[in-house]
């Protein structure tokens, strides 16, 4: 790994964070250079809030990119295919995989879905290929969807807005057209 000093590490973490094309590898990249920087009063290295202020992104979405580019940046994996997985599911990945399991992982996460991965990579099956709907309904008409989808099922939850089990209990209601 290449140092660089602090201050053009920070301006090149500042553009990364700014660009609108999926730069996340080299934004971790830059964000592991940032934080394997000596501690001060010896060096200039970024606390994790000097980097929130920076890039815009949370502490947690910083630490996901340097874990991210701690397991994979010294690997022979082309980066175009670690961008076609994404930094969400190498995020996973390196949170639960073991060291040298890396490929096999990726080979898993190209066909499974955020959601699913952690149960893939833990030996479940891939659940079956589901569809979203998104509906954009007048308040009336949410309404009487709400009121149809209770009486098959649905539920409020303890906390949050919308309902619980609205799937199944659509299900439910279209069968008894």
């Amino acid at each position: 790994m290449v140092r660089t000093n602090a201050a053009s590490l920070r301006k090149k973490i500042q553009a990364l964070a700014t660009r609108s094309d999926n730069g996340s590898l080299d934004l971790a990249q830059a964000l592991a250079e940032a934080r394997s920087l000596p501690k001060p009063p010896q060096g200039d290295r970024p606390t994790l809030a000097d980097l929130v202020e920076l890039t815009g992104l949370s502490r947690r979405a910083i630490n996901y990119l340097v874990k991210v580019w701690e397991r994979f940046g010294d690997l022979d994996i082309p980066r175009d295919r670690l961008s076609r997985v994404g930094w969400s599911k190498l995020a996973i990945i390196a949170e639960t995989c073991e060291p040298g399991d890396e490929l096999d992982a990726l080979h898993i996460a190209e066909d499974c879905t955020v959601k699913d991965l952690p149960r893939v990579l833990r030996g479940g099956k891939k659940p079956p290929k589901t569809h979203t709907v998104l509906l954009r309904l007048k308040s009336s008409d949410y309404e009487r969807l709400e009121a149809v989808l209770l009486a098959h099922g649905a539920r409020r939850p303890k906390k949050g807005r919308g309902l619980a089990g609205k799937e199944r209990a659509l299900v439910r209601a279209l069968g008894q057209l």
